[in-house]
């Protein structure tokens, strides 16, 4: 049989987790909300979507404050990942080059609208050529 650990045996969190720990218990909160939120009446496939979201927003921030607003230290950020707070593998992929432009766009409606029609133009008359995307 394992180990208990005891909670007095942790390692205490580096500096400057103060700053953002109020951040860290609103997802935490949100996230207990969301876990014990009634599924009845909502298809059996979108019942996880809010849990997916909050985690998405919890890592988000943890990738912000450290990549863009340098707002928290390395020790601090692999001690967040080492206990769970972010995802690592969420986060790789928002570190490779590009993601971010990608992750940025977002089509505007009239944009997409003028390309629907174009395409269906397209179908009709196949001689007109396709939009760039």
């Amino acid at each position: 049989m394992p180990a208990i650990r005891h909670a007095s045996k942790r390692k205490a969190p580096p500096e400057g987790f103060s700053d953002i720990e109020d951040a860290l218990l609103k997802f935490s909160n949100d996230m207990k909300d969301a876990e014990n939120a009634p599924s009845v009446g909502v298809p059996k496939h979108q019942v996880h979507w809010p849990i997916f979201q909050i985690s998405h927003k919890r890592s988000r921030y943890v990738y912000e404050m450290y990549y863009e607003k340098e707002a928290i230290s390395k020790q601090l950020y692999e001690w967040l990942l080492k206990n769970s707070y972010a995802d690592a593998m969420l986060i790789a992929k928002w570190k490779k080059e590009g993601y971010a432009a990608y992750d940025a766009y977002k089509p505007k409606k009239q944009t997409l609208t003028l390309h629907v029609y174009v395409e269906s133009l397209r179908r009709r008359w196949p001689r007109i050529k396709r939009l760039s995307a």
